[in-house]
């Protein structure tokens, strides 16, 4: 995964760190298990505040997973980012995981307009026996 992430990143835009609120299983089958995590957390870099999240992940018996992810950010400032975007993981040990994937971005505060035509690559790693994840958000080339 590293190698395919590398060739996409830009700027980094912001990183984030969340902890997990809650956790459903919304089905479970012989292919899988799809989870509907809601996180909150914090963002720092070229944007800084808060944010929350809710990442619909369908976690495959191979170890590998594709998750989907809406978030709203609110800046120190005052402003508010939406963004939404999906992309792959894979599990590292028995509750360890990284992910890597696509986002995009819509806001209408003036001074971030810039967002609303840019493209984020988002890679990360999270602990589900802590409910902790850590991020980085990329401006995608």
């Amino acid at each position: 995964m590293q190698a395919q992430a590398s060739m996409q990143k830009g700027e980094l835009l912001y990183e984030l760190h969340a902890k997990n609120v809650s956790t459903t299983i919304k089905d479970i089958s012989p292919n899988g298990i799809q989870l509907e995590m809601n996180d909150r957390g914090e963002f720092s870099g070229k944007l800084h505040g808060n944010h929350i999240d809710t990442v619909t992940v369908n976690q495959k018996t191979d170890g590998t997973n594709e998750w989907q992810l809406k978030s709203i950010m609110n800046t120190k400032d005052g402003d508010m980012v939406v963004v939404w975007g999906s992309g792959k993981g894979r599990m590292s040990g028995p509750t360890t995981g990284s992910w890597e994937g696509e986002l995009h971005f819509m806001t209408q505060s003036p001074k971030l307009s810039w967002l609303n035509n840019s493209t984020g690559w988002a890679e990360g790693q999270g602990n589900m026996a802590t409910g902790e994840s850590h991020g980085k958000i990329y401006a995608k080339k």
